[in-house]
C-alpha cells in the first residue's frame, strides 16, 4: 500500500471513530430526556422543603479540606453551616501552620481544642489537634500538616459522626438546599450507594456571612466553559444514569455512605484527583462484594464551581483530570469488558478509554493528517468537509442540543434571555476552545509528572 493509501485509510478510520463516539454521545443525550422528565415531576421545591424538620431525611456529615482552597476559610465554614437541612455536621480540615487559616477560624467561631472521640478506620498522617466551636456545635475542625486532598478527606471521614457524608471540593460554593437535593436519591431508592450533584461554572464568588454573590464572566472563555459543563458534566452524565453507573466528576459534591469508603480503605492519599479514583474503586468494590447499588447523578444544580478564565490554569486542570482518569483506568483494568461488572465494565470502561483517553490523540492526529492530505492532494475538499462535519460539526450539534435542554428543562439557571448567547458559544466552543483543550489533554501524555499535593483543581482569582 502506498503512503497516500495509508493516509487515506487512517483519516477514514479516524472519521468513522468520531462518528461512532459522537453518535454514542447523542444516545446519551436522548437518554437524558427521561431523566429530566422524571426530575421535572419530582422536583417540587415545596415538598422537599417541607421535609425539613422531619425524621425522613438521613443525617449527613459535610466534609471538606480547606488546605488548598482559595476561598476564605471563615466564609466557607459560614456557608456550610448555613445549609438548609435538619440534621448535619460540618467537618473541616485545615493546616494550622498556614497563614490566615486556623487562627481566623478560632477567633471568628470560638474554637476550643477537644480530645478525639471516634474510631480511626483509615490511617492518615498525624493530626495536630481537633477543635469544636462554642457558637456552632455542628462544627468540627481538624488541624493537619499540609497533605493531599485524599489524606485530608480520610481524616474528616474518620471524625464524622453520621453514616452519610458529602464531600465538598475546594472551589465549590453550595446552594442552601444542596443537601436536600443530594439526599433525594437515598429517599427514593435504598440501593443507592452514592449520589452526585450538578455543578455550574461561575467566574467569581463573594462570600459574606455565608451568603453567596456570584459573578458570571462575560468573556469567551467563560462562555465556552459554560457550554462544556452543560454538555459533558450535566446532560451527558444524566444520560449515563440510564446506561450505566456514573463516574464522579472532580469537584462535584458527592453524597456517599461512609461504610463503603471504609470498606475500600478510604480515599487514596497518593492520587492527584481523588474523585475520579474513588468512583472507579467504588464501582469495583460494590460488584466485588455483591452489592447491587447505583451511583446516580441528581439533575439539580446543587453547587457552583469557581473556574478561572486563565487558559494556563485551565490547561493545568485538564491535564490533571486526564492523568487521574488514565491512572484510575489502569489500576482498575480488571473491569474492562468484564461482564461481571455489568454495564460499567462493558460500556462505561471502554468508553472512558476510547472516548476520553484515546480520542484527543486521534483528533490531534486527524487535524495534522487533514492538513497534510490537502497539501499533497491525497484528500480533496469534499472529504475535508465530511471529516470536519463528523468531528467538529457533530460536536456543535450536541452542544446546541445541550443548550436546548437547558432552556427547556432548567430555564431558571441561565434564563431564556441568554439562549441566544449560549447558542453562539455552542458554536465558538467547538471552533477554537475545543482545539485548545485538545492540546492540553494531549499534553497529559507527555507532561506526566504529578505535582506534590496537587488536587487537580484550578486556583481561580475571582474569589473574595
Amino acid at each position: 500500500m502506498t503512503i497516500a493509501g495509508i493516509l487515506f485509510a487512517v483519516m477514514m478510520t479516524i472519521m468513522i471513530f468520531f462518528l461512532v463516539i459522537n453518535s454514542f454521545h447523542s444516545i446519551l443525550l436522548m437518554c437524558a430526556v427521561p431523566e429530566l422528565w422524571s426530575h421535572w415531576q419530582l422536583a417540587d421545591d415545596e415538598y422537599f422543603h417541607a421535609l425539613v424538620g422531619t425524621d425522613a431525611l438521613p443525617p449527613i456529615s459535610v466534609i471538606a479540606s480547606l488546605q488548598h482552597s482559595p476561598l476564605p476559610p471563615v466564609e466557607i465554614a459560614a456557608m456550610l453551616l448555613g445549609l438548609d437541612y435538619p440534621r448535619f455536621e460540618v467537618v473541616l480540615v485545615v493546616d494550622g501552620a498556614a497563614e490566615n487559616s486556623l487562627g481566623n477560624l478560632v477567633t471568628a467561631l470560638e474554637l476550643y481544642e477537644v480530645p478525639p472521640a471516634f474510631t480511626i478506620n483509615v490511617r492518615t498522617r498525624p493530626v495536630r489537634a481537633y477543635y469544636r466551636s462554642r457558637t456552632y456545635p455542628r462544627l468540627l475542625c481538624i488541624d493537619m500538616p499540609d497533605t493531599s486532598i485524599g489524606d485530608a478527606l480520610n481524616a474528616a471521614t474518620n471524625a464524622a459522626r453520621y453514616p452519610h457524608a458529602v464531600a465538598a471540593g475546594p472551589n465549590v460554593v453550595f446552594e442552601r438546599d444542596a443537601l436536600l437535593r443530594l439526599s433525594r436519591p437515598f429517599l427514593l431508592d435504598r440501593s443507592v450507594a452514592c449520589a452526585s450533584g450538578i455543578l455550574r461554572p461561575v467566574s467569581g464568588a463573594e462570600l459574606r456571612d455565608g451568603k453567596i454573590t456570584l459573578r458570571r464572566g462575560r468573556g469567551w472563555v467563560d462562555g465556552c466553559q459554560t457550554i462544556e459543563f452543560l454538555r459533558n458534566f450535566v446532560y451527558l452524565r444524566l444520560g449515563w444514569n440510564r446506561v450505566a453507573s456514573n463516574i464522579v466528576v472532580p469537584s462535584n459534591p458527592v453524597m456517599f455512605k461512609r461504610e463503603h469508603i471504609f470498606g475500600m480503605g478510604g480515599f487514596d492519599a497518593t492520587v492527584e484527583v481523588p474523585a475520579v479514583d474513588i468512583a472507579m474503586r467504588m464501582a469495583r468494590y460494590l460488584t466485588d462484594n455483591g452489592i447491587n447499588a447505583m451511583m446516580p447523578v441528581v439533575p439539580d444544580p446543587v453547587a457552583w464551581f469557581v473556574v478561572s478564565g486563565d487558559l494556563t490554569t485551565i490547561g493545568r486542570t485538564r491535564r490533571a483530570w486526564m492523568r487521574g482518569l488514565r491512572r484510575a483506568l489502569v489500576h482498575n483494568s480488571v473491569m474492562l469488558l468484564n461482564p461481571e461488572y455489568g454495564m460499567f465494565g462493558l460500556v462505561a470502561m471502554p468508553y472512558f478509554w476510547l472516548g476520553v483517553v484515546i480520542a484527543p490523540l486521534l483528533e490531534l492526529l486527524g487535524y495534522f493528517g487533514l492538513v497534510a492530505g490537502l497539501a499533497t492532494g491525497v484528500l480533496d475538499s469534499s472529504f475535508a468537509w465530511a471529516y470536519l462535519a463528523s468531528v467538529v460539526g457533530y460536536g456543535i450539534l450536541l452542544s446546541i442540543w445541550s443548550v436546548v435542554f437547558q432552556v427547556t428543562f432548567l430555564p431558571g439557571n441561565d434564563g431564556r434571555s441568554n439562549a441566544v448567547r449560549l447558542l453562539a458559544y455552542a458554536v465558538i466552543e467547538s471552533l477554537g476552545y475545543r482545539q485548545i483543550l485538545l492540546l492540553f489533554r494531549a499534553a497529559a501524555y507527555f507532561l506526566d509528572r504529578q505535582p506534590k499535593h496537587s488536587n487537580g483543581q484550578p486556583s481561580p482569582s475571582g474569589v473574595t
